[in-house]
């Protein structure tokens, strides 16, 4: 069962350098995309700009980027394992 406020943090970063952020909260089924970036995500994954626009268009899984490496990620492995599936039906 999710806890309450499991917040996930996307990193689009070219190299070193932050180029774009942007967060969700999972509640249960409910996936929100939040109007600024949390203080302390649970989840932080790190994806390049174009896998970024991928994402968004929905030809980019971050279940299956996070298994291949191209998402990196930090964070709580716990919150990653139930935030994961409904990311997936979400995005």
């Amino acid at each position: 069962m999710l806890t309450m406020g499991d917040t996930v943090l996307v990193v689009v970063a070219k190299g070193k350098s932050v180029l774009e952020q942007f967060a969700y909260q999972v509640d249960g089924d409910r996936v929100t995309t939040l109007d600024a970036p949390p203080v302390d995500p649970a989840v932080t994954f790190t994806i390049t700009p174009a896998d970024s626009v991928a994402l968004r268009s929905g030809e980019f899984d971050l279940s299956v980027g996070f298994m291949r490496g191209q998402a990196k990620m930090a964070g709580d492995f716990a919150a990653l394992l139930r935030v994961l599936p409904q990311l997936r039906a979400a995005l």
